[in-house]
């Protein structure tokens, strides 16, 4: 539980310095980029995934398996860029961090999986509004998972990705 804790205090301490570095980059929080050092420094994968039909998805994603990468997400990208996109997360083990969309600016779907490839749950997230100060809602998984795919909103229902047979080919991604 401790290594966790660290994990965390880590991984948000990085984001904090990834959000500094966007936010100075950005100009304002309502302005958006087409790229962000994390983003560029994704890796572009083709990964499967087998829908509730039992049919193959092919879905090109960006995979975030850094700590910077894991950081940025989509933070102050562009809608027309998220519209067209995705982001695998691949956390090197289960864990159990939340979800923020500080700094996203186009609702997104996510969808969590266990170590093996196995969905725990999707949620719909919502992008806040240009310059928001309120507390910001917080999104997580059920249980805990190892990767978290985040999509455009509607993306995941569209292609029957939401229920107890959804599945990540674990492979694809390594």
């Amino acid at each position: 539980m401790k290594r966790y804790v660290i994990d965390f205090f880590l991984y948000s301490c990085l984001a904090a310095l990834v959000l500094a570095g966007n936010v100075a980059r950005a100009g304002s929080a309502s302005s958006c980029v087409q790229t962000t050092g994390g983003w560029i420094s994704m890796q572009e994968k083709k990964i499967l995934l087998i829908n509730d039909r039992g049919k193959k998805i092919f879905l090109l994603a960006r995979i975030a398996d850094e700590p910077t990468e894991l950081a940025a997400g989509y933070q102050y990208i562009c809608p027309d860029v998220i519209s067209h996109s995705a982001i695998l997360f691949d956390f090197g083990r289960q864990f159990t961090s939340r979800f923020h969309m500080r700094g996203v600016f186009a609702p997104l779907d996510i969808a969590f999986f266990d170590q093996s490839g196995k969905l725990v749950n999707v949620a719909h997230m919502t992008a806040e509004p240009p310059g928001f100060s309120g507390k910001r809602k917080l999104y997580s998984a059920t249980a805990p998972y190892r990767y978290a795919l985040e999509t455009p909103a509607g993306y995941l229902a569209g292609h029957f990705l939401s229920g107890d047979t959804t599945r990540l080919m674990v492979e694809s991604v390594h």
